[in-house]
């Protein structure tokens, strides 16, 4: 049993590591005003991302934009 563990774990390690790559993430529920989105990409900026808009959203709410980092951008 010990023997098929080993391998799971690994190949389980490999892809948490692989997910700090790309560390994408969406913002709460809020008004998209000018001082949310100001806070929110300056976060976003922190840690080496961009804001943008998710596609097929107006804009409107904070859920709308997500932090692009890594990849994604």
């Amino acid at each position: 049993m010990s023997g098929r563990f080993v391998p799971v774990v690994a190949l389980t390690m490999g892809l948490l590591g692989c997910g700090g790559l790309d560390s994408s993430y969406g913002f709460d529920r809020g008004i998209a005003n000018y001082d949310a989105l100001k806070t929110a990409s300056a976060t976003c900026e922190a840690k080496g991302g961009v804001i943008r808009v998710r596609k097929g959203y107006e804009g409107r709410d904070l859920s709308d934009y997500q932090c692009a980092v890594g990849k994604s951008r």
